[in-house]
């Protein structure tokens, strides 16, 4: 699923607040041996608090079930195709317009757990579930769309709420924006993200998607 995201690490030794402590106290003696310790727990200490951080992205294509789709677009890499209703994870049926808010929670070991949140609205132009490209009768069905995935991030320093930029470009895809949240690191540092479950409401009905239930019991929100 596109904006689901559907779809070694880097190891940087890290001196514990214990050890610099430690040798703040062996050399107090010595101001700038004092001034060096403070300035390298501050650079490279990672993150030990849950941070919260929010961005908005618009123009972003929603997939559907099916294999017939050739095209090489992956909502990791925010890179579209020449054919926008072309999909590694199928056709493309509407378009969203989302807010995500990534909750981090770090794990220890340099690895922190993601928490996705995505909420906004979608436009549908065909039937999600069919696997047809071809425009549905029930033409711009507009709805409400919240959803939840999961991601776990390695990184030697953790995240940087600022770096994520409040407004995206079109189509950015979420492996983009957590490489914003997280300075430095490289898309093979995100593992996880295909446990997501996405709700659609419209007047024409309400769809629930999951990655762990059969698509022909998600329902159909354009019919």
């Amino acid at each position: 699923m596109n904006t689901k995201s559907l779809l070694t690490r880097i190891g940087v030794p890290v001196l514990s607040l214990g050890l610099l402590g430690g040798i703040g106290a062996t050399l107090a003696t010595s101001a700038s041996a004092s001034t060096m310790a403070t300035t390298l727990s501050a650079s490279v200490k990672p993150a030990t608090a849950t941070v919260v951080a929010s961005t908005h992205v618009s123009g972003v294509p929603d997939t559907t079930v099916g294999s017939t789709a050739t095209g090489a677009y992956e909502d990791g890499s925010g890179h579209m195709t020449t054919d926008p209703n072309a999909s590694v994870y199928g056709p493309v049926w509407a378009i969203d317009d989302i807010t995500n808010t990534y909750r981090v929670t770090p794990l220890g070991n340099g690895q922190y757990a993601v928490d996705r949140m995505a909420n906004g609205t979608f436009v549908a132009f065909a039937q999600p579930n069919t696997g047809s490209l071809t425009v549905s009768p029930l033409d711009a069905v507009k709805g409400q769309i919240h959803g939840t995935n999961s991601y776990v991030v390695t990184s030697a320093t953790g995240p940087d709420a600022s770096k994520l930029l409040p407004e995206q470009t079109t189509a950015t895809g979420t492996h983009v924006q957590l490489m914003q949240l997280f300075p430095g690191i490289h898309d093979s540092d995100i593992s996880g993200g295909d446990t997501w479950v996405f709700a659609y409401h419209a007047a024409h009905g309400s769809m629930t998607q999951r990655y762990d239930t059969d698509s022909t019991t998600w329902g159909n929100i354009t019919g």
